[in-house]
Formats: structure tokens, C-alpha cells, sequence
């Protein structure tokens, strides 16, 4: 059975903060849930910066990292108990952009989305919510203003001019229950 179709606009950042891990949780949580609205939403930006208060100038100014979003998850999943999530290809190695985009999309379903990173020149983190492998198309819910999709040729794994680096073995899997 398809899910409905919900028109639904992520929850968007500000445009000098670097909070995009944390948005990237809670666009997961809000994009697969449907009653996951914007109370619930500022709960969960209220908890997770409770984590760490006194790295809270950090993340702001820098922004997180694999270490940090995983941390935030551990503790934001005991209490959100529909959610779940897990670092996949931490040690996988691929080809080229195309077969990580590929080897993600067996990930991807209707209860589940992935965050992932992006490196230079963009530093980022988004949520993906569906891959297209015939049209070469990845779908984002995005905290920033990036377009609801983007083109697999915009990417790479290697920091190339024109394209957006891939960190691949930053690649988080949200499960919605």
C-alpha cells in the first residue's frame, strides 16, 4: 500500500548557523511522521541542544560532525522510541557517486530516510527521502535552500570543481517504526 501523498516543507535553518545536523534529525522524524508538527519539532531542537550546552557556541558557529549527530541521535531515539537509526557504510569503499547513490537507494523506503554529508564546497548535512537511479535524481527534504532535488552528477567523492563532495561513511539510516 502507497503512503498518501502529504505536501510537507522542512523545517528550515538559519542561514549563518551550522545547527544542519540537528535540522537534518528533526526534518528525518518530521518527514516520516506525519504528526510530527512544530511543537514536537521545537521540543526536539530544545532537548538536543540540552545535550551539550556548553558546545552549543561550537556547533552554531562550526557546525557537527559524525560524532556529535550520532550522540544526539543515541540520546533523542530513547526517548522518541518510534525512531531508529544506523551508521551504514562506514567501511565500504565505492567506485564512484553513482554506486554509493545506488547501494543507498536499497536503504530508502517509506519508513525510512537517510541523513547524509556533503564536503566541500557545501559542508552539509540533508536528509535524502527517495532515489531515482533511472532519471539520476536524489530528493532531499533540506533545512537549507537546496532544491528538492538534485542531479547525481553534482556530486562526487573526490573534491572536484563544480561538484559537491560526498563523505559516504557519514551516512545515517532513520527508521520510522
Amino acid at each position: 500500500m502507497n503512503k498518501p501523498i502529504i505536501k510537507k516543507e522542512p523545517y528550515k535553518q538559519g542561514l549563518l548557523d551550522g545547527l544542519c545536523g540537528f535540522y537534518s534529525i528533526i526534518n528525518s522524524f518530521h518527514y516520516l511522521d506525519s504528526k510530527y508538527g512544530q511543537d514536537r519539532a521545537e521540543k526536539l531542537m530544545r532537548e538536543m541542544l540540552s545535550i551539550n550546552p556548553n558546545l552549543f557556541h561550537k556547533y552554531y558557529a562550526e557546525g557537527t560532525y559524525l560524532e556529535n549527530v550520532t550522540k544526539i541521535l543515541q540520546k533523542v531515539t530513547q526517548k522518541e522510541k518510534k525512531f531508529k537509526f544506523e551508521v551504514i557504510f562506514e567501511d565500504d569503499f565505492f567506485d564512484d557517486h553513482y554506486e554509493y547513490f545506488a547501494c543507498l537507494n536499497e536503504h530508502i523506503n517509506e519508513k525510512k530516510v537517510a541523513i547524509i554529508s556533503f564536503g566541500p564546497p557545501w559542508h552539509h548535512w540533508s536528509v535524502v527521502t527517495k532515489i531515482d537511479c533511472r532519471t539520476e535524481k536524489i530528493y532531499l527534504f533540506d533545512s537549507a535552500d537546496a532544491k528538492n532535488y538534485m542531479n547525481f552528477d553534482e556530486f562526487s567523492l573526490k573534491r572536484r570543481k563544480n561538484t559537491i563532495q560526498l563523505y559516504t561513511h557519514e551516512t545515517i539510516i532513520i527508521k520510522h517504526k
